[in-house]
């Protein structure tokens, strides 16, 4: 019999299921709803919103007519000139940006404002990170593929995108401590969300204790991808899939036992339909 073992922490995170149960209750009443692009990074997801209604446009390019509908602010958050652009052109405007996102924007703004040049780790066209370069029009977005850093201040603030890895995020600390010798001010805020944090450790203890590892969720999601990475670092046996039809059962012809866990955009019904098909292998 195969031996399965799921994530304590699995499923919505509390910012999704914000952002999905407002979209929800609006269809409910009867409102024409738009979001501005996914709403969550889960293609299942967005597939079921816009089965029962739900339309989105992408705000970079030509808008529809809006003056008549509720437009959806995404999880992920928006630039402000849009969002400032939106209200104008809308009958109405929800927000539904994680409030973790919100109070990174907040911190940042606060830093800027008492004289620290900004910098963000992540992942540059990232829609989060479009939202924050907003706050600040002069944040400096850093990572391992961008490296490199210029300072233009004595005092500087570094913070990371709330979906990033805490090890990478360690990494460019380091860096910035390394070569910070004509710092006069350095503060550093880990601003990546507790529950990424959470799975974060999860994925390890996964990966580790099973001969393999399943990360469920959407092919955009940043923090999907990341929990991939560390699970297939530690465990060659280790797919990312969006559902149970991206399960291959060769996979498991010489397998034990399999770790399951997922992104934060990932609906547990997904997690349950994967758990039967797998009950289902070695029985």
């Amino acid at each position: 019999m195969l031996k399965i073992e799921v994530a304590r922490d699995i499923g919505f995170c509390f910012g999704v299921k914000r952002a999905v149960e407002i979209v929800e209750n609006l269809l409910l009443s009867g409102e024409n709803v738009y979001v501005t692009g996914d709403l969550i990074h889960n293609e299942n997801e967005m597939f079921r919103l816009r089965s029962i209604g739900l339309k989105s446009f992408d705000v970079f390019d030509e808008w529809p007519d809006i003056s008549e509908s509720t437009v959806v602010i995404r999880a992920h958050g928006v630039p402000l000139d849009i969002l400032r652009e939106l209200r104008k052109r809308a009958k109405k405007v929800v927000n539904a940006t994680c409030r973790v996102v919100s109070a990174v924007g907040d911190l940042i703004k606060k830093e800027k404002a008492e004289g620290f040049e900004i910098f963000l780790y992540g992942r540059e066209g990232h829609a989060e990170v479009e939202y924050l370069k907003s706050v600040v029009g002069d944040l400096k977005v850093v990572n391992q593929k961008h490296p490199n850093v210029a300072f233009s201040s004595e005092k500087i603030a570094l913070f990371s995108q709330t979906t990033m890895g805490v090890d990478g995020f360690k990494e460019i600390s380091k860096k910035f401590l390394d070569m910070g010798k004509n710092f006069s001010s350095f503060h550093v805020y880990n601003t990546i969300c507790a529950v990424t944090l959470e799975r974060e450790k999860e994925v390890k203890e996964l990966a580790r204790s099973n001969d393999l590892c399943l990360v469920v969720g959407g092919k955009k999601s940043s923090n999907t991808k990341k929990l991939y990475e560390i699970a297939k670092s530690l465990n060659e046996n280790t797919y990312m899939i969006l559902n149970v039809s991206e399960i291959d059962e060769k996979w498991f012809e010489s397998i034990e036992s399999v770790g399951i866990c997922s992104g934060t955009s990932t609906p547990m019904r997904i997690i349950d339909e994967i758990k039967k098909r797998l009950s289902e292998f070695k029985n």
